[in-house]
C-alpha cells in the first residue's frame, strides 16, 4: 500500500511538471510547446529516452523544470521496468510451480517423488501417455523439469496436506493416481484424506508392509501392490525358472523395440470391429491381422483370465493382450484408443 502511494505522489508531481512547462512556454513567443499534448509528447519522448528535439523548453523556468523531468523520468522509468521485470519473473516462477495448473485429461498422476516414481513414470511415459507430479520440494520440481518436456508432464509445487492443489492437476479428470510415499502410515492417512475430497479418484499405492494391503483396500483405495510380495514372487520364479521369469519381466515394462513384448489392454467401443464377437474368433483375428494375441477380458469388472472359448465380448468390456511393440501403434488406430484406455 506505502509503495503503492509513493508511486501516485510521484506521478502526481511528475504530471504537474509537464503542465508546469507548457504553461511557462506558452507564454512565450519563442517557446514551442504550446499545448498540453505537446508537453506530453515532449515527456514521453524525454521519458522513453528517444530525443527527437521537435519539443523542448526555452524559458528560464521551463528548462528548469524540464531538468527535474528528465532526471524524474529516468527514475520513472527504471520503476517502471522493475516493476515489469520482477511481475514478470513472479509469473515465471508461479508457472513453473505449476500455480497455474494443466489441462491435461485422461493422464495419470503420481504424488511424490523418488527414484522408484521416477521408473513408473518413464515406463508410463514411454506408453505415450501424460504424466502429472506433484512434489513439495524445490530440488525435485528442478529435476523433473530437467528430465521431461512440458508436453509430456506437468509438474506442481505444493504441500500434499493442501487437498484442494490437487485440483491444479486435474485430478477429477485423470486416469489414476499414484501415491509415491516412503512410510506406509504417511500413504494410508493421506490417501484416506484425498479419497474424502476427490471420491473418484482411482489411487495406486504400493506398501511395504504386506499386512496392510487389506486396511488400505477397506480405506477405499482401488489398487494395492506389496513390494515385497511382487519382488519375492519374481526372484523366486528367476530361481527355479528364469526364462519364464525373464519374459514375465518383460511383458510388465512398457515396449520400446519392435523385438520387445508387452501386455496391453484396450477398450472395446461401441462402434468397435470386436463387439459381439466371440471370444476364440477375436483370438483368431488379432494372431492373424495383428500377430497379438488375446490372454484375457475384463467384463463387468472382473478379469477373465483364458475365457471360454464361445464368450461374447460386449461394448465396455478391455482385452487382455500380449503384443509386439512394433504392433502397438497399429492396434491403437484399429481399436481407436491408446492402450490402458
Amino acid at each position: 500500500m506505502k509503495k503503492k502511494l509513493i508511486f501516485f505522489i510521484a506521478a502526481l508531481l511528475y504530471v504537474s511538471a509537464i503542465l508546469s512547462i507548457q504553461w511557462f512556454e506558452s507564454q512565450s513567443a519563442n517557446g514551442n510547446i504550446k499545448s498540453v499534448g505537446d508537453a506530453f509528447w515532449y515527456a514521453i519522448v524525454t521519458l522513453t529516452t528517444v530525443g527527437y528535439g521537435d519539443f523542448y523548453p526555452v524559458t528560464i523556468p521551463g528548462k528548469i523544470i524540464g531538468l527535474l523531468v528528465i532526471i524524474g523520468s529516468l527514475g520513472l522509468l527504471g520503476f517502471i521496468i522493475g516493476e515489469v521485470t520482477v511481475r514478470f519473473n513472479r509469473y515465471m516462477e508461479k508457472k513453473k510451480n505449476g500455480f497455474w495448473g494443466t489441462d491435461f485429461e485422461n493422464h495419470y498422476i503420481i504424488i511424490g517423488w523418488n527414484e522408484f516414481g521416477k521408473k513408473v513414470a518413464n515406463q508410463i511415459i514411454l506408453a505415450d501417455q501424460k504424466v502429472a507430479f506433484v512434489t513439495n520440494s524445490k530440488a525435485d520440481l528442478e529435476l523433473i523439469d530437467d528430465l521431461y518436456t512440458s508436453k509430456e508432464t506437468f509438474c506442481l509445487f505444493a504441500d500434499y496436506s493442501n487437498m484442494e492443489a490437487y485440483a491444479k492437476v486435474n485430478i477429477a479428470q485423470s486416469k489414476r493416481v499414484f501415491v509415491n510415499f516412503k512410510e506406509d502410515s504417511e500413504t494410508l492417512v493421506f490417501v484416506i484424506n484425498l479419497k474424502k475430497q476427490y471420491p473418484t479418484a482411482n489411487v495406486v499405492v504400493t506398501c511395504s508392509n504386506p499386512s496392510l494391503k487389506e486396511t488400505f483396500i477397506n480405506a477405499g483405495i482401488d489398487h494395492v501392490i506389496a513390494k515385497n510380495e511382487v519382488a519375492s514372487k519374481l526372484v523366486a520364479s528367476y530361481l527355479f525358472e528364469p526364462h519364464v521369469a525373464a519374459y514375465t519381466e518383460d511383458l510388465i515394462a512398457t515396449s520400446v523395440a519392435d523385438e520387445d513384448s508387452d501386455i496391453q489392454q484396450f477398450l472395446i467401443k461401441e462402434d468397435c470391429e470386436f463387439a459381439d464377437y466371440e471370444y476364440l474368433d477375436a483370438f483368431m483375428k488379432l494372431k492373424k491381422d495383428f500377430n497379438a494375441i488375446l490372454i484375457g477380458l475384463v467384463q463387468d469388472g472382473k478379469v477373465l483370465k483364458n475365457p471360454d472359448k464361445k464368450i461374447t465380448i460386449q461394448s465396455g468390456d478391455y482385452l487382455i493382450l500380449i503384443t509386439g511393440g512394433q504392433s502397438r501403434k497399429i492396434l491403437e488406430n484399429f481399436f481407436g484408443v491408446h492402450q490402458g484406455e
